[in-house]
């Protein structure tokens, strides 16, 4: 029996090696793979950082792209805005100036036309401070002034025949608003600068 004994050991040593040897190969695929596993999750961590510092990078660019033109645009609206009370205030200027240079201004403007007659149209104020004295500066038999006031800051309406000729600042304003605008801005920095 002892034969079998000896056998018996033999195969269980040989058993155990070969047990040992498994287990040994085991642990060391286990352990490689937890260790490219280990690296993968690096690398994963790694270019997760790095896109997200991109996405960041990129949203603060577009942040600060987005501000700039709101900035820029602000500062249109604000530009525009000194424009449109320059323009208000040369044509407060102009409807305050003497009566005597509106007369001139209007009458030039009638003869520059080369009519022989119409109908002027004023605003309430011109018609009640100006209308004879302008009259007076044309041929008062051909012209009348329109006892309607018309709804404008100043400058005339003349209707002849079936023609009526717009000189008023309010025209002139809305037609010529973005060269007035450009003038304005120049003279502001003009000043400013």
């Amino acid at each position: 029996m002892e034969g079998i004994d000896r056998i018996k050991d033999h195969i269980l040593t040989e058993a155990d090696a070969e047990v040992e040897a498994i287990v040994k190969e085991t642990r060391d695929v286990i352990e490689r793979e937890i260790l490219a596993a280990e690296e993968e999750r690096r690398k994963i961590l790694i270019e997760a950082a790095e896109r997200a510092d991109l996405d960041a990078a990129l949203l603060i660019k577009r942040g600060e792209s987005v501000a700039d033109a709101e900035k820029r645009k602000q500062q249109l609206a604000q530009k525009q805005n000194l424009a449109d009370a320059a323009v208000r205030l040369a044509l407060d200027k102009l409807v305050r100036e003497p009566a005597e240079q509106r007369v001139l201004r209007y009458a030039g403007w009638i003869r520059r036309l080369g009519l022989a007659g119409g109908v002027i149209t004023l605003s309430e104020t011109d018609r009640i401070e100006l209308g004879d004295k302008l009259l007076a500066q044309l041929a008062p038999a051909a012209f009348s002034i329109d006892p309607e006031a018309g709804d404008f800051l100043g400058g005339v309406l003349v209707t002849h025949d079936r023609i009526r000729d717009n000189l008023t600042y309010d025209l002139t304003v809305r037609d010529h608003r973005p060269e007035l605008a450009r003038i304005a801005l120049e003279h502001l920095e003009e000043k400013s600068g």
